[in-house]
């Protein structure tokens, strides 16, 4: 589900609250259906500048999933990243460097280096960096991404030839 194709925020809203009414129906509130539903509602929030709303929806999120799930949930992992890009656009840096690096080495855990999710974290961390004019920890980062693109580009070319 795309909800800022056109940013038809309006109509966005409702049907997300929707999914989430049905959602809370069909399962408990700590169903992986249910928080996606509350991330989505979150990245609404936050992107129609509602800090507040979305900052507690993510937190939400967060806390649901240590609490019901388990701490290592993709679910939790999204959601900090979520939270972590609201901290980031509100320009509270020290708020959202510690979320997104545990974002960032959760993703890596569960879902490897080269999952797009990881991939994403990875690359916000470097613009969280460069944005706090924190430029050695951006490029530190920046080549730590390099290594694992050229490790994966390596194994990519491996599989290939092997089923040649």
């Amino acid at each position: 589900m795309e909800i800022d194709v056109k940013r038809q925020y309006d109509k966005a809203k409702p049907l997300l609250e929707t999914a989430l009414e049905i959602a809370g129906y069909l399962f408990d509130e700590e169903h992986p259906v249910v928080l996606k539903c509350n991330n989505y509602l979150g990245i609404l929030q936050r992107e129609q500048q509602h800090y507040d709303e979305a900052e507690s929806l993510f937190l939400q999120v967060i806390e649901d999933t240590w609490r019901k799930l388990v701490q290592e949930h993709p679910a939790c992992f999204e959601s900090m990243h979520e939270l972590s890009v609201l901290y980031m656009k509100q320009e509270l840096y020290e708020k959202s460097e510690p979320l997104l690096i545990q974002a960032l080495e959760g993703r890596r855990l569960k879902l490897g280096d080269t999952h797009p999710h990881t991939l994403e974290s990875w690359n916000h961390l470097i613009e969280l960096y460069e944005a706090w004019n924190k430029l050695e920890k951006a490029e530190e980062w920046r080549a730590k991404l390099s290594k694992w693109e050229a490790v994966e580009e390596r194994h990519n070319k491996r599989k290939v030839t092997s089923f040649q």
